[in-house]
Formats: structure tokens, sequence, C-alpha cells
């Protein structure tokens, strides 16, 4: 049974690689677009308390 002739591959591994950083207009976008969603919740959220104290 002849071996396997094994070398060392000369791409890095994948964990070894840094991911490229997010662009900051990407960022700011879901910050703006998360805060939105908060906000809407909140309002969501103050509007049934109010309809449900209504009495």
């Amino acid at each position: 049974m002849p071996k396997k002739n094994r070398t060392t591959s000369t791409t890095p591994h994948q964990d070894c690689v840094v991911p490229a950083p997010a662009s900051w207009r990407r960022l700011i976008s879901v910050a703006l677009l998360t805060g939105a969603i908060r906000h809407i919740g909140a309002l969501l959220t103050g509007l049934a308390v109010a309809w449900w104290h209504h009495d």
C-alpha cells in the first residue's frame, strides 16, 4: 500500500483570517434602524398600556 504524499497547504486557515471591517455607513444604518424599531416598540407598548387602563 503506497504512502500518500501529504504536503502542508500554503493558504492560511479560515480562523486565522481577519474579517473585513464593516463599513461605517452600514454600522450607522443598523444603529438607526435598531433605534427606530425600539422607539416604535416603546410607543406601541405605551399605547397598549394606555388603552388597557383607559377605564
